[in-house]
């Protein structure tokens, strides 16, 4: 039995597959099984894994026949369920790992007496060759320790992490007593439900706060690259999830952070969800969010520490405006109302570049006004912008929001209205887009 079973995963990636292979053939951890194994692929990658297999015999061939639908999961399972090892760990095969990553990863958690254990990567731009942290990097700064047992509070602290196996090394009698295995089916992204099966499971988890990994974005032909339907097959994996807990007794507790990475998902798909599928992606987080009290979406959305947009959002799904959340992604604010357009400005164009629209706009509406007359150089290329005028214009712009306020008490207080207590200050400013 070798210490360490490593399951490489790979897919039409003839360029990047022998600098993976090479990577993992020279860990300093030399009691290793490398179960490479390749999902149907049409080019050359599959030749490639059988001589460079041919030179090391802890490299193990398995050539899927054609294609898997959706991701990476059934060419996972496959090794997976070849593994012998007693610890599990995952490379992609356009991915490459520092030479002592297993043997440090290993180290971490018998030490600690984990299930599982983690390590942090950094993504590498095929295009450019620029390494950048993820998206999670700023939560290393919360980990002080080597070991972490899993109750609810540190549970939920690393549900919160970048969903990804390639930086985790599980033991192997955790996963089998589990029954944990990447979800089947026509989607990606299968590293979420396997997420979040593994820490809900898991009693502990080591970590080691090193940059051990290195994963490949923006390559030509992978899924985090394209911006089409596949990426809002994604939000599939929500119900997944749901179910999974709900069968364990513990969607409660989990809850407001499965709604929370939902609300994830959504941020960075919505950036780069191209106008003709914008109703898909609406009819995709519609029903998820159908099953949230607004009290939840609330407590998702603070978890998250979300910006405005996404809360605005996030409240129109729930409020089941889908014209609203075309108006929102088209960029343009939720109503046509003036009130409104000019809160809009001022969260999006600030306060001096604001003041001078409004004068522009209270001159030309007002022009007998002789106030107004005394600023008409405002919003000219040429004339600077005085504190007086200023002055005015932010007071057109406060006894605006004091308007919009009202509105929003108005709205809050109406038959069919948020129940008292349901929307936070910050997301009650968006409620007058709510119908």
């Amino acid at each position: 039995m070798a210490t360490v079973s490593i399951v490489v995963t790979s897919y039409n990636i003839e360029s990047y597959i022998e600098e993976c292979l090479e990577s993992v053939a020279a860990q300093t951890l030399q009691d290793i099984e490398v179960l490479v194994v390749d999902d149907g692929s049409s080019d050359g990658t599959p030749d490639k894994i059988r001589e460079f297999a041919s030179r090391d015999a802890r490299f193990v061939p398995v050539l899927l026949p054609e294609n898997s639908p959706g991701g990476v999961a059934t060419a996972a399972n496959a090794g997976l369920d070849r593994a012998t090892g007693r610890w599990v760990g995952f490379v992609d095969g356009d991915d490459y790992v520092e030479p002592d990553m297993f043997e440090r990863l290993v180290r971490a958690t018998e030490a600690a007496g984990t299930d599982l254990a983690m390590c942090k990567y950094l993504e590498v731009d095929d295009t450019t060759g620029q390494q950048n942290e993820p998206a999670d990097a700023h939560r290393w700064a919360a980990l002080d320790r080597s070991g972490y047992d899993l109750d609810p509070t540190t549970r939920q602290q690393f549900l919160r992490f970048v969903a990804v196996p390639w930086r985790k090394l599980y033991r192997r009698s955790f996963l089998e007593a589990e029954s944990i295995r990447f979800p089947v089916g026509d989607y990606f992204f299968e590293d979420n439900p396997f997420h979040w099966f593994a820490l809900v499971s898991a009693r502990s988890i080591a970590v080691v706060p090193t940059v051990l990994a290195y994963h490949r974005v923006a390559r030509s032909g992978q899924t985090m690259a394209t911006a089409d339907e596949r990426l809002l097959r994604i939000f599939a994996h929500h119900d997944t999830i749901r179910a999974w807990l709900h069968e364990r007794g513990v969607l409660e507790i989990h809850q407001v952070t499965l709604l929370a990475w939902v609300i994830s998902q959504l941020e960075w798909i919505s950036r780069r969800t191209p106008e003709a599928l914008r109703d898909e992606l609406y009819d995709a987080v519609r029903p998820i969010f159908a099953q949230y009290p607004l009290a939840v979406v609330n407590r998702s959305l603070a978890e998250g520490h979300k910006g405005e947009q996404t809360r605005r959002l996030c409240l129109l799904i729930a409020r089941d405006s889908r014209a609203g959340f075309r108006r929102v992604l088209a960029g343009r604010p939720a109503t046509d109302n003036k009130l409104r357009v000019g809160w809009h400005h001022l969260r999006n164009s600030g306060v001096r570049q604001t003041a001078t629209m409004t004068g522009k706009y209270a001159r030309e509406q007002l022009a007998a006004n002789a106030r107004l007359q005394a600023v008409t150089r405002i919003g000219t290329s040429r004339a600077k912008v005085s504190n007086a005028d200023l002055m005015f214009a932010l007071a057109v712009v406060q006894q605006r929001l004091t308007d919009l306020e009202e509105e929003v008490a108005g709205l809050a207080a109406a038959p069919g209205g948020a129940a008292a207590g349901d929307v936070s200050p910050a997301a009650a400013q968006e409620a007058p887009a709510l119908r």
